[in-house]
């Protein structure tokens, strides 16, 4: 029955509707910005890429709020404890549905735009896990907190420092990881499309000391943002020829290291192992979800403890 409200569908169709209007809205700023410049990639196309990367975010947002709207609807129905499954299995129905909503309209934007359909259907996919993990959030927080108006502060503002809050904090955290190291000499050095080394071989030889900026110990914070993991699942690294791939290119950079060669006299090969973003975003996605659920569980039981 969930499904079949109004108010689903209001909030669905109101918050994909939004989402385009976002994307529409920074292409419009950027070309403005722009002014002649702008006309090297088709505006049609990079509403598409922008909404194919924020639809994600919209729904994990969605997902929280719907989430949290179960269970706590079924916490003022007086119902006994008897475990968050089925509030879970609601919201990722929800969740399911508006992917297949954001999956529709990428489509019709990528046939009239000339845009790889690829893209819709990672955006749709990863809608759907999105909804959901933030879903059980949802569940968890409104569960674990018990107050309804302080747990949709909390929800929200977990829901939002994960989507935006993450990127927000990794950027400001890149100073904290400035340093001047040695190098040495490198040798052999193989670089991607974009001048990117990507391997290479060091000498003894000393060349002096570098700045450098160690962001691989922080991208673990922006990899948790479904805006991150969209980006590196619809570009892979190096395709310069789509618009995705240049910004997961980038992600990839700064998750590998410094990009000056031969830190610390230090080598690397074209099979050594690369941070999989996607993956640890999810992951760690995963990991929260789980505690929060289990957390949850734990103080369920102690307010209804068994007869």
């Amino acid at each position: 029955m969930s499904v079949a409200s109004l108010r689903f569908w209001a909030v669905a169709v109101g918050a994909a509707c939004a989402t385009w209007a976002v994307a529409a809205g920074l292409v419009w700023v950027s070309a403005a910005a722009e002014g002649e410049q702008s006309g090297s990639v088709p505006a049609a196309l990079l509403i598409y890429v922008l909404a194919s990367s924020l639809l994600p975010a919209a729904a994990a947002l969605v997902g929280m709020h719907w989430g949290m709207a179960c269970q706590l609807r079924r916490a003022s129905t007086g119902e006994p404890y008897g475990g968050f499954l089925p509030a879970v299995l609601v919201t990722a129905l929800q969740g399911l549905v508006f992917a297949v909503l954001v999956l529709v309209s990428l489509l019709i934007q990528a046939a009239a735009a000339g845009g790889p359909g690829s893209v819709a259907v990672t955006a749709s996919g990863l809608a759907a896990v999105e909804g959901t993990l933030f879903g059980a959030m949802g569940v968890a927080v409104s569960a674990l907190v018990g107050r309804p108006g302080l747990a949709r502060v909390v929800g929200w503002a977990l829901g939002l420092f994960i989507v935006a809050g993450t990127l927000v904090a990794g950027a400001l955290l890149v100073p904290a990881v400035r340093s001047e190291e040695p190098v040495t000499v490198a040798l052999n050095v193989h670089r991607a499309a974009d001048g990117t080394p990507v391997a290479y071989e060091c000498s003894q030889v000393p060349a002096g000391t570098v700045e450098g900026y160690h962001t691989e110990r922080i991208m673990w914070l922006p990899a948790v943002s479904p805006i991150v993991v969209l980006t590196m699942l619809a570009g892979a690294p190096g395709a310069g020829q789509e618009l995705p791939g240049w910004l997961s290119a980038e992600l990839q950079a700064a998750a590998d290291g410094p990009r000056v060669p031969c830190v610390n006299g230090e080598p690397r090969s074209m099979d050594s192992p690369r941070t999989p973003l996607a993956a640890a975003g999810l992951l760690l996605q995963a990991g929260l979800t789980g505690a929060l659920l289990g957390g949850a569980h734990v103080a369920a039981s102690r307010r209804h403890p068994p007869a």
